[in-house]
């Protein structure tokens, strides 16, 4: 599985995108986003209070249905409380959640069937993208001591570091593109009369 790491910059890209809406603006809801972009693996918190965190991963929170319903309550929610357009807002939460299963497409996943049951209940088919970028932390979900260990592990330290190095890469870039782009935007040029007035002077 892939780390916060990577599905807070997920999270956090969808807002690059659009960084309009939902009420808010600025770090408040770029950190909103990011973590939105971890959401799905809230179903860990289930099956820890349970004694099994692995009980739920990946079940009905990774699926496409759970990115629709979350994006258009949330759209619902944004439109009552701060009046914005429903559509664009449903649109930006249900990316936002989204994302977290497009990186896990993206991860290895060794074990058993690879990648998840994205598009439940219409098919109950595993899927995962033929190329992964992320590496593959292995989560002993059977008990809270296990869940604790393999989190805890070094292997886990590297998994992380290698999706700080992407995240930084990826925002880098995005920094970079709009202040190339930023440069080419074009001064309007000057009515003649004006032009031929600054020669003059």
């Amino acid at each position: 599985m892939a780390l916060p790491i990577a599905h807070a910059t997920a999270g956090y890209l969808v807002h690059r995108i659009n960084r309009r809406g939902a009420g808010f603006q600025g770090w408040q809801r770029a950190l909103a986003f990011m973590a939105i972009g971890n959401l799905p693996d809230a179903d860990f918190l289930f099956g820890f209070v349970l004694g099994h965190p692995g009980a739920f991963h990946r079940g009905i929170s990774h699926t496409v249905l759970a990115a629709i319903v979350f994006g258009v309550v949330c759209g619902a929610l944004s439109h009552w409380w701060w009046r914005d357009r429903w559509l664009p807002a449903a649109l930006a939460f249900g990316a936002a959640y989204g994302s977290h299963l497009l990186v896990d497409a993206l991860t290895v996943d060794a074990r058993g069937e690879a990648g998840a049951q994205f598009f439940w209940p219409l098919s109950s088919a595993y899927y995962i993208s033929p190329v992964t970028i992320f590496g593959e932390i292995i989560i002993d979900g059977r008990s809270r001591a296990g869940f604790l260990a393999t989190v805890l592990a070094l292997p886990t330290v590297g998994v992380l570091a290698r999706e700080a190095l992407i995240a930084a890469g990826v925002v880098l870039a995005c920094n970079t593109v709009e202040a190339w782009q930023a440069r080419r935007v074009e001064v309007p040029a000057l009515p003649i009369g004006l032009e031929e007035e600054e020669d003059l002077v």
